[in-house]
């Protein structure tokens, strides 16, 4: 009787182990653990750069690098210390950019405890290149109370498993029955065991639903954190259009007036920055790189004298979205053609024919618009766009004058992060949902990435 309760145990044991231990989700190689992205400019260069996270210290941090363009000639340099500590003794990797179609690259450093780090990034190539400090913990977590008690059950039951065979064992051997009060007492034991076992796995997986369910409510209400301020410096403090220079934002925190450093990615970014000139003329959407807490900077080159806005998008930690616009002046007396944006329809970019077409026109404000752009070259649909910042486009839309301010991103799913998102592509047809929320005039940029180049398509609408 106590071998046949052993077995049944044993069955029910395996049943349980298979409910209460999660299956490892293993991706390049077997490296476990959260992954971040972080995209960063770094001078003329962008690069993705993947933070495999580990889930204890000492472990290997594993960096997947990917470059958005061309990064031949291009050195990329990787240090990594406890957050506040000197990089000037840290081991460096190196990874060295080869010319042609960008992959991703690989390599690793090594973290010795929990706790607060920064990663430095030094890239550098014959175009110029840049310094960032991306930050990142590592942290353990902590078992929860009803994993402890289901453990101690699945424990009590391997405990009066092998009783029950150790005893059948003996009695067998010496041809004598045991007590029936033995084997009663046994299965009594057992029959204990698997119902803690499942009282407290029940209340875990209840535990697992109201956490889910806590972390979609604090992300759905974003009122975590107080709003955060934005101050913009250039360098020269005189800007001269056709000229080098640098744009640092200075963020800090609405109530303490303390440097924020709780950013979290977001679309695989710190910060989305849109700067555009008044005319709409000069456009960039970059990525700034953390020179420290709270402060960011990035290369430009105005090429025309006049206002300026810079948009930057944040997330912070346990909070919601915001936009920022701060404007600047770049002075000069340069005679720059004013740009010519076109509406709807057809036009060649980067040699393939872009169509764009909206939902219905005109267009009204407070109606949902859909905008759909269709890709083909020589005749040929294209389905081999790649992604960028994990998404298969990205739509920015500006009212002329620069009081409205729209981010969208292409519908359908977002890429995977890292080695996975190589071979991940997009097309021919991608579409974008925006509604406006009054009339006037819009400036609009759709942006995509096709051969690791970004493609720019320009156009205005005029929305009633």
């Amino acid at each position: 009787m106590a071998y046949r309760a052993g077995r049944i145990a044993l069955t029910a044991l395996i049943i349980c182990l298979a409910v209460a231990i999660p299956g490892l989700a293993l991706a390049h190689g077997g490296h476990t653990g959260p992954s971040q992205t972080f995209t960063q400019n770094f001078g003329p260069y962008e690069v993705a750069i993947t933070v495999e996270i580990p889930s204890g210290a000492p472990a290997p941090l594993y960096l997947n690098i990917a470059p958005q363009n061309d990064a031949e000639g291009v050195t990329m340099r990787f240090r990594a210390v406890p957050r506040g500590q000197s990089f000037d003794r840290a081991p460096v990797a190196e990874v060295q950019g080869m010319a042609g179609m960008q992959g991703v690259y690989y390599t690793e450093l090594a973290v010795d405890r929990m706790g607060d780090w920064e990663l430095e990034a030094n890239i550098s190539g014959p175009r110029g290149g840049g310094v960032a400090k991306i930050p990142f913990t590592i942290t353990a977590a902590p078992l929860a109370a009803g994993s402890i008690g289901l453990f101690a059950a699945l424990g009590g039951l391997v405990v009066a498993m092998i009783a029950s065979i150790i005893m059948s064992l003996i009695s067998q051997r010496r041809a004598t029955p045991l007590p029936r009060w033995v084997g009663w007492t046994v299965g009594q034991a057992m029959f204990a065991c698997l119902i803690a076992a499942a009282i407290f796995g029940a209340q875990q997986f209840s535990s697992m639903i109201q956490g889910a369910q806590a972390a979609s409510a604090a992300a759905t209400a974003g009122v975590g954190r107080p709003h955060a301020n934005l101050a913009v410096r250039t360098t020269p403090a005189t800007v001269q259009a056709g000229q080098p220079m640098t744009l640092t934002l200075d963020l800090s925190d609405g109530s303490t007036g303390l440097p924020i450093d709780d950013l979290i990615t977001h679309h695989d970014a710190l910060i989305h920055l849109v700067v555009i000139s008044a005319d709409g003329g000069f456009y960039q959407h970059i990525h700034p790189a953390r020179s420290a807490p709270g402060e960011y900077a990035i290369a430009l080159t105005p090429d025309r004298p006049g206002r300026y806005t810079a948009y930057a998008e944040i997330e912070r930690q346990d909070s919601g979205t915001q936009v920022i616009a701060r404007d600047f002046t770049v002075e000069g007396s340069g005679n720059v053609a004013a740009p010519q944006f076109q509406g709807l329809g057809t036009r060649t970019v980067d040699g393939m024919q872009v169509a764009l077409k909206a939902s219905a026109e005109p267009i009204k404000a407070g109606k949902q618009a859909i905008f759909t752009f269709s890709f083909s070259k020589g005749g040929k649909t294209l389905d081999d766009l790649q992604p960028w910042l994990g998404m298969g486009g990205h739509l920015i839309a500006r009212s002329d004058d620069g009081a409205i301010f729209g981010h969208i991103h292409a519908q359908g799913p977002m890429a995977p992060a890292g080695l996975l998102a190589t071979g991940y592509n997009y097309g021919p047809d991608l579409q974008f949902v925006y509604t406006f929320p009054q009339p006037g005039r819009y400036q609009l940029w759709g942006q995509f990435r096709r051969a690791d180049a970004i493609i720019t398509v320009p156009f205005a609408i005029d929305v009633q």
